[in-house]
């Protein structure tokens, strides 16, 4: 096998990458179909040394190690964005005396920057790790929590919001990423349906935790709503101490994998997105020619109206529910009970 396919590290033991022999794989342009057909054959060979049980079997033990982690990464990250809809109404409004636009805008500030520093974080996965990168963002985005605690005034709501937005807004794509350079293309879609149902469950989490927290009201002279950014803030900063040790970066450095597994998902993704004309990998450097055929994609833009179809009714909901519940006569801590069902 090793004749085929070797394994080989870069000097930092990281971005390993896959060779042909001794020559490395060549996706410019002046690649021969030739050598690119020979290579396709050398991921082929690889590929039907295993058996479809044993296959499902590799699979499984991803699966296991990596969706899991994920999905409750997401819940933790959709947890803390939407929270402010419990807060509003454990006193939130009243503390700080905001309007309902001043409210609004508030929920606002968030996305404003999360959309505006999606791609520069995009960027920083080509020079980091992605557990480490993953590990760094919830870091950040729980002590902009924590610390969203102590405003004292709309506009320090507003710096905070704006302040979480940009450090959420590169989990996302880290975590999509992290799944597509482990699965083949069908196969991601399966996973990232079970990754975003955490973004459905954290309403009914959300709801639970606020009603728990919310009792704590009055502790050392603070608000329901501070100690519901507070304790929520603190189990990311918690989680980003382990969770650079639980999340794999890549096949090549996963430690619960054997060398033969290992080498049947690098080869079976290469042989999808490594080999030929036309494919990018992770090794490959940002041009003007990919941002240019990316723009280009038809694919994208619709891509684009389902997603603003399904956030805008999503995160509308999450920050009004609890106060259109409270709004029909329920105490505040019936309606954070009351959102679990609606989820």
């Amino acid at each position: 096998m090793a004749h085929i396919q070797e394994i080989t590290a870069d000097s930092k033991g990281y971005g390993d990458r896959l060779e042909y022999g001794h020559k490395p794989i060549d996706n410019s342009d002046q690649s021969s179909g030739e050598e690119l057909a020979t290579l396709d054959k050398g991921f082929t060979d690889v590929i039907s040394q295993v058996s479809p049980e044993e296959e499902r079997r590799i699979l499984k033990k991803v699966d296991f190690r990596l969706v899991p982690v994920l999905s409750l990464l997401y819940l933790v990250a959709f947890i803390d964005r939407s929270n402010i809809g419990n807060a509003k109404i454990a006193g939130l409004s009243t503390d700080l005396k905001l309007s309902g636009l001043q409210y609004n805008t508030a929920v606002t500030m968030f996305f404003v920057s999360y959309g505006f520093f999606e791609v520069p974080s995009n960027i920083v996965l080509k020079i980091m790790r992605p557990s480490r990168w993953i590990a760094i963002l919830m870091f950040c985005w729980g002590v902009v929590m924590t610390l969203m605690s102590i405003v004292k005034s709309r506009e320090g709501l507003y710096a905070a919001r704006f302040c979480l937005g940009i450090a959420e807004s590169g989990f996302f794509p880290a975590a999509t990423y992290l799944l597509t350079i482990w699965y083949r293309r069908y196969e991601v879609q399966k996973r990232m349906a079970v990754f975003y149902t955490a973004a459905s469950l954290s309403g009914a989490f959300s709801g639970l935790l606020a009603y728990g927290i919310e009792n704590m009201a009055g502790i050392d002279g603070l608000g329901g709503w501070r100690w519901i950014f507070m304790l929520e803030g603190l189990v990311p900063v918690a989680l980003s101490l382990i969770i650079w040790k639980l999340l794999p970066d890549s096949p090549e450095t996963a430690s619960f994998l054997t060398k033969h597994e290992k080498e049947f998902i690098i080869n079976r993704l290469a042989l999808e997105t490594g080999s030929g004309h036309g494919r990018v990998t992770n090794a490959d450097k940002i041009n003007m020619k990919l941002i240019f055929a990316a723009f280009k994609e038809w694919r994208i833009y619709g891509a684009w109206v389902m997603f603003w179809g399904n956030t805008i009714g999503t995160y509308g909901f999450t920050a009004t529910v609890p106060s259109v519940i409270e709004e029909l006569g329920y105490s505040a801590a019936d309606a954070q009970l009351l959102t679990i069902p609606i989820w």
